[in-house]
């Protein structure tokens, strides 16, 4: 089994949170409360790894391995909440590799 732990906009971690919590954490970007939220983002980390995917309610989604100071964050635009759930999966699942496919800025 996996470790891995999200992070929301009140910063209210869940370990190994169930799909339907991943998705309810994503969709509150979209809330009413969203602009008053503590975090602008939302996050869920790879244990083992130290890789995390944060999400922004402007659609921005960086990818950055939190154990590794030397390691430069990447990010996209335009990610959709759908897009960023599967992503999320992608992570709590351990698929490293198939997330540093994706076209990553630095």
């Amino acid at each position: 089994m996996q470790l891995f732990h999200s992070t929301d906009m009140d910063g209210v971690t869940l370990i190994n949170p169930c799909a339907d919590a991943r998705h309810e954490i994503v969709m509150r970007l979209d809330g009413p409360d969203a602009a008053a939220a503590d975090h602008p983002d939302v996050s869920l980390v790879h244990d083992a790894s130290g890789w995390s995917l944060s999400v922004f309610p402007s659609g921005i989604v960086t990818f950055e391995n939190l154990d590794t100071w030397d390691d430069q964050p990447r990010f996209m635009t335009g990610i959709s909440r759908k897009k960023a759930l599967k992503m999320w999966q992608q992570l709590a699942c351990g698929d490293i590799s198939g997330l540093q496919t994706f076209p990553w800025q630095h």
